[in-house]
């Protein structure tokens, strides 16, 4: 194996003495003599002498030149001598999806055992190294090179990340570039704990050059549970909620642990539970009425709901928190024209100070006319948009609030008031008020097109009073009527009250949170919760045997992080020829130069 083939057709040169020695051959003359006996004794033994030396300087002169082409073309042999290895080139692949977060209880994580273990390649192998991670699969964090502290400063700001990641794009990557490399010896190691892809399906892409996968596990007992959560909050005054907890053990092995839920780090609820291999459970834990005043200087709850077990190897799916305001610390802005004393009393009543105001902004919930200013309805349909939630009085069909919202309605004329019909007592709004619904009167003033909307309360004739719209991010609760008694006895109705009052708070926090997955850090914002993606939290994963026999099928190998990196080169028997190539130039130049100079010597 040569490092530079291209000079191959070099090797010609080293026949150059011989042709030399060739044409300048004498030829030979023939002398007849008349005594020749002892002429031809003294010729025979002169001839011999002297094409013994004629041959040794032109095997030496060959060699020189033979040995010199051999240095310039960089020769490279599997043999015994304490010679450098040949040149080496190490693409190593460094996995930071989220998984190589885990740790054994008070260890270091997987991935800070992966920089360890990686730091010490750079230090110790004799190789050019460039790395890469899978977040930034397609160019290298760090191209090929020899430069030590531009390696490590590399190694160093490489940090994990919360994303589920498929390490085949990089290993491909460093495949590619790791071929276009003059190196008599190219490896790809990637270090992971296994959990991701390719590994996690053996679905390995072909490859040209070998590879070396480094597990960092410590064990294949992983043991790991997931825990997700919701939170159903009350509607009501003085009404305790209910705390749901989802786990799910995603390994091969058993655990033991406790479940806590804790508000501003104050626990209210615990318990315990075993679960087996692969098993599911739901707990249903109190939340009393206090928790939901407990709250920040903000304003706002937090309340966390957290799996503990010694024995769980991944963290960053042991927990839920939620973030919600607290019912005396809401804001509400009353911008009613019709009815805003109703409005008002019923939110004093509840303890909650309405701010006159028609500014949306710093709002946590708004009930509102319809405005005909064109400027607060784009306003308003804007705060709405973006995630809030408003309740709106139809007191104007002419609104452009209407059409900012996307809402076709048109004008109804009622001679008389009409009883409500229907009342949708599944939602949680208006569950156990339809008896107190079905006695209120309304004279609406607008029908509102059905399609995309949700009716939640309808007249005896089918005409809808109040219904639920999505807008953007946000929602819209819009009655079709003004709340002023010329138009409904609702003002009158016991259900006015607990109706107002479930409208706001659903309209701050809703019914129920729910964490949804995001590859972030775990967070808790108002009407948004985060976690981990499950894929990450599965260690339900092929077994070192299996993915060692794969591996093997395309002659690459598994080895333990305990393992120092020397492991990697330790079968490559290469060794680099080109000193030993030189001293023999050097060598055979100066015996030549040598026997030269003595046989010179000894003709004069």
């Amino acid at each position: 194996m040569f490092g530079q083939p291209q000079f191959l057709p070099l090797l010609a040169l080293a026949s150059l003495p011989l042709l030399v020695h060739l044409l300048a051959r004498r030829q030979r003359k023939i002398v007849k003599f008349s005594m020749t006996r002892f002429l031809q004794e003294v010729t025979q033994q002169t001839q011999g002498r002297r094409w013994l030396r004629e041959l040794l300087l032109l095997l030496l002169r060959t060699g020189t030149i033979l040995f010199a082409l051999l240095t310039l073309l960089r020769p490279y042999a599997s043999i015994p001598l304490p010679l450098p290895p040949a040149p080496t080139s190490i693409a190593i692949v460094l996995d930071n999806s989220l998984s190589m977060q885990s740790r054994e209880h008070g260890k270091q994580t997987w991935f800070e055992q992966a920089l360890k273990w990686c730091e010490q390649a750079m230090r110790n192998l004799p190789a050019e190294i460039a790395l890469f991670t899978p977040d930034k699969a397609y160019e290298p964090v760090c191209d090929f090179s020899n430069d030590l502290r531009q390696e490590l400063k590399a190694l160093r700001q490489i940090r994990p990340t919360f994303k589920a990641l498929d390490l085949t794009p990089a290993i491909q990557v460093a495949d590619t570039l790791l071929s276009n490399r003059p190196s008599a010896v190219k490896h790809i190691v990637v270090v992971t704990d296994m959990q991701s892809e390719p590994f996690r399906s053996l679905n390995f892409p072909s490859l040209r050059n070998p590879i070396t996968v480094v597990d960092v596990k410590p064990s294949e007992k992983v043991a790991n549970v997931r825990l997700n959560a919701k939170l159903r909050l009350p509607l009501d005054p003085n009404a305790d909620g209910l705390v749901i907890a989802e786990l799910q053990n995603l390994s091969a092995q058993p655990l033991k642990g406790t479940v806590i839920a804790t508000v501003s780090e104050k626990p209210f609820a615990r318990t315990e539970i075993s679960l087996q291999p692969q098993a599911q459970a739901n707990l249903t834990l109190p939340m009393p009425s206090w928790v939901l005043d407990a709250a920040d200087r903000n304003g706002f709850v937090n309340v966390e709901v957290r799996w503990n077990s010694n024995l769980d190897f991944f963290g960053w799916d042991d927990f839920v928190r939620f973030s919600f305001k607290s019912p005396k610390r809401i804001r509400v802005v009353n911008a009613l024209k019709e009815g805003r004393q109703f409005v008002d009393a019923a939110l004093r009543a509840l303890g909650i100070l309405p701010i006159a105001s028609a500014s949306f902004s710093n709002a946590d919930a708004v009930i509102a006319s319809a405005p005909n200013d064109a400027k607060v309805a784009k306003e308003l349909a804007g705060w709405v948009r973006q995630g809030g939630t408003a309740i709106i009085i139809a007191d104007s069909v002419a609104s452009p609030f209407w059409l900012e919202i996307g809402a076709s309605v048109q004008q109804v004329r009622k001679s008389e008031k009409l009883r409500v019909r229907w009342v949708d007592e599944t939602n949680p709004i208006l569950k156990g008020l339809g008896a107190s619904l079905q006695a209120v009167t309304v004279q609406p003033i607008l029908e509102l097109d059905q399609s995309g909307a949700k009716a939640l309360v309808s007249l005896s004739d089918g005409t809808l009073l109040l219904v639920e719209l999505a807008v953007g991010s946000g929602h819209c609760f819009i009655f079709t009527a003004p709340l002023s008694p010329q138009h409904t006895t609702l003002v009158y109705s016991p259900a006015f009250v607990p109706l107002i009052y479930r409208l706001i708070r659903f309209a701050i926090h809703g019914h129920e949170l729910r964490a949804i997955e995001a590859e972030t850090k775990p967070q808790a914002l108002p009407k948004r919760s985060t976690v981990v993606p499950k894929s990450e939290s599965d260690f339900r994963l092929p077994s070192r045997t299996e993915i060692a026999a794969k591996l093997e099928q395309l002659g690459g190998t598994l080895i333990l992080a305990d393992k120092p990196p020397q492991v990697l080169l330790a079968e490559t028997k290469l060794r680099d020829l080109t000193s030993l190539c030189l001293f023999l130039a050097l060598l055979c130049l100066l015996i030549e130069g040598i026997l030269t100079a003595i046989w010179w010597g000894r003709a004069r």
